[in-house]
């Protein structure tokens, strides 16, 4: 049994890394991202296209001389809509957090640019005198991936 980390730990190292290579870009770090994410969307729609490809309901349409469009709009894209939206709603949470835990260790976008775990960093300083105002970037983030993951279950 191989130690695998769908998209935990490598997922982070790897886009720790990417931001490292060049800090304070957007660009590396959607990069980086979507260099993670893009393996769970691969194989949910692989699998689920494969299902419907193999379909009767496809092969009469085929045989029957409907082009790819159709094929696609009317057997694969219904069968793969819901897994793509609930996953494109759980992968928006995870980027929040992965990028709110790049800019907390300071490797992401730099001061001028506001992000939420460099905002997490630069109000460390002023928890002994207001505790509460580190709250709030931490109630954003919360709030986002709350947000995104009740979306997530609506998408279904």
């Amino acid at each position: 049994m191989g130690c695998e980390y769908p998209n935990g730990l490598a997922g982070l190292i790897l886009v720790l890394l990417l931001a490292a290579i060049m800090p304070g870009s957007f660009v590396m770090l959607y990069f980086a991202i979507s260099l993670v994410l893009w393996l769970e969307y691969y194989r949910v729609v692989r699998a689920l296209t494969r299902v419907a490809v193999s379909s009767p309901q496809m092969e009469a349409s085929r045989q029957l001389g409907f082009g790819r469009f159709y094929l696609f709009k009317r057997h694969i894209w219904p069968s793969v809509q819901s897994s793509v939206l609930t996953l494109a709603a759980f992968g928006a949470a995870n980027s929040i957090l992965a990028l709110a835990s790049i800019g907390f260790v300071y490797v992401g976008l730099q001061p001028p640019v506001a992000e939420l775990g460099l905002m997490v960093v630069e109000l460390l300083p002023y928890f002994d005198e207001a505790p509460w105002i580190i709250a709030q970037p931490l109630v954003a983030i919360f709030m986002l991936v709350l947000g995104f993951n009740l979306l997530a279950g609506k998408a279904k």
